[in-house]
């Protein structure tokens, strides 16, 4: 929803717990945030059933003697049973808090009707001093348990979640010392649970599936601002260079990029001027407008579907590369194919992806233990699936949300690595090479800066394949 270098604001999903040890929101946070080279760290403990807006900052090495930053969230939720507020236009629960005893103020919910429907009420609510689950023990100690709240003895499950969403948060930020808010929009389905028309800015879930179906023209503007203008430094400094170097393309040959995004790896090719034809193939038409306008005539940028080569009409060419897409289409065994019936003999080609061992969303995740010998922190990656294909959604718009706008995803389809090496086999193309890339980031100096380092060094991020094809 928002970053900025103190900052990272995102929409959790309901059931994901947002912090502590094993898969949690602040571990994909810190995975899809490697560029800051800083862990963060949540400042609100969002109960791991609810939804909505969450904040992090980053860990600092002084963060245990820092005060808290102080935050005040606003959360959207529907319960069971018609609330009466009576003549008051809220009504105030004052209840212990296991955890809490003695250690503050009694702790104080406040709850406002929205809607009455006739045996659910939605209601916005307010807690002080938001302490974790003291919203859901409150409003079940007045007996209107959180519909879907199984921990509190609910039995409904009308809009299949636990029915809490953290619509708005304010805090002091960190590095303007200004108090800023932000808002989540909640799910449409809580206000149609009481018969209410949903406001605006509500999420409606057919949002999602569309923004799904569209692939990656939703996120082609973003794509493109992050690949083509501000660079992004794995591709540059990393990426980039060893499809080159793998490619090994030489004056007078023939160069596609398949999935080609908007043509950052033909605008390379092109650089040299000795190519006879640079061609560029991409599904998002509004990457390859924008290709189109940045190369002109130095490279043929089309709009054409991978698995379908074959349907463009092109001539044979000596080189094709593939660089971080194979792992967002569905059919990889159709993409080979089609670029082995469009490479000459003795053709090459270069994939890369990222790495199905050590990088598989929501199946890996950073982890740390203490070395029992030297006392040392060691930072491991952990790994609970690996040789099951599956298809995972990843969001890719980092602000849609912020202005009221549903997420917009794309699929990534993890497969192991010798699914890639059958998928080539069967299309007729030799693997003569793979190498395994490691990130070259490297920490902002900490207790933990080596232990981090060494990990990045040691467990590649990225897997890059070439495969020929015999003749």
């Amino acid at each position: 929803m928002y970053q900025d270098r103190d900052v990272v604001v995102v929409n959790k999903p309901a059931g994901l717990p947002t912090r502590g040890r094993g898969k949690s929101l602040a571990a994909l946070v810190n995975d899809h945030l490697m560029s800051r080279r800083q862990r963060v760290r949540a400042i609100h403990w969002l109960d791991d059933v609810a939804s909505g807006v969450a904040a992090f900052v980053p860990v600092t090495e002084d963060d245990d003697i820092r005060d808290p930053i102080r935050s005040s969230t606003t959360y959207i939720a529907l319960i069971e049973g018609v609330l009466d507020t009576g003549e008051a236009p809220e009504r105030t629960i004052t209840a212990p808090v296991p955890g809490l005893e003695g250690k503050t103020a009694a702790p104080v919910t406040s709850v406002r009707v929205l809607a009455r429907g006739p045996d659910s009420t939605l209601v916005r609510v307010r807690a002080r001093p938001d302490a974790p689950g003291q919203v859901r023990l409150h409003l079940a100690s007045i007996g209107h348990r959180v519909v879907g709240d199984v921990e509190h003895g609910s039995t409904r499950d009308d809009v299949r979640q636990v029915a809490l969403h953290a619509e708005e948060i304010r805090f002091r930020h960190p590095g303007t010392g200004l108090t800023e808010k932000y808002r989540c929009p909640p799910p449409a389905s809580f206000y149609r649970a009481v018969g209410a028309e949903p406001p605006a800015h509500a999420v409606e879930p057919e949002q999602k599936a569309r923004a799904a179906e569209q692939g990656w023209d939703p996120v082609a503007g973003w794509y493109d601002d992050l690949i083509a203008n501000r660079g992004s430094d794995h591709h540059q400094r990393t990426v980039l260079p060893g499809v080159e170097r793998l490619l090994n393309l030489q004056p007078g040959e023939r160069f596609l990029d398949v999935a080609c995004g908007q043509g950052v790896l033909c605008a390379r090719a092109a650089e040299r001027g000795d190519l006879a034809a640079i061609v560029g193939v991409d599904a998002s038409p509004a990457l390859i407008e924008a290709g189109t306008k940045a190369l002109g005539d130095r490279a043929k940028m089309l709009v054409g579907d991978a698995r379908r080569l074959g349907e463009l009409g092109l001539e044979p060419f000596d080189a094709a590369a593939c660089v971080l897409a194979l792992m967002n289409i569905d059919d990889v065994q159709a993409v080979c194919a089609q670029v082995a019936s469009l490479l000459k003999p003795g053709g090459r080609f270069v994939g890369v992806v990222l790495h199905p061992a050590f990088r598989s969303p929501q199946a890996t995740a950073w982890g740390w233990t203490v070395d029992g010998r030297t006392g040392v922190p060691v930072q491991f990656r952990r790994v609970d699936k690996y040789l099951s294909e599956r298809s995972v959604e990843i969001v890719m718009n980092p602000g849609a949300v912020a202005s009221g706008e549903a997420a917009v995803t794309t699929t990534t389809v993890h497969r192991p690595i010798g699914a890639y090496v059958a998928a080539l086999s069967s299309a007729g193309l030799l693997v003569d090479a793979m190498e395994e890339w490691a990130s070259d980031r490297t920490s902002q100096r900490g207790p933990r800066a080596d232990a981090e380092n060494m990990a990045r060094a040691e467990i590649p991020m990225f897997l890059a394949f070439r495969a020929v094809k015999p003749g």
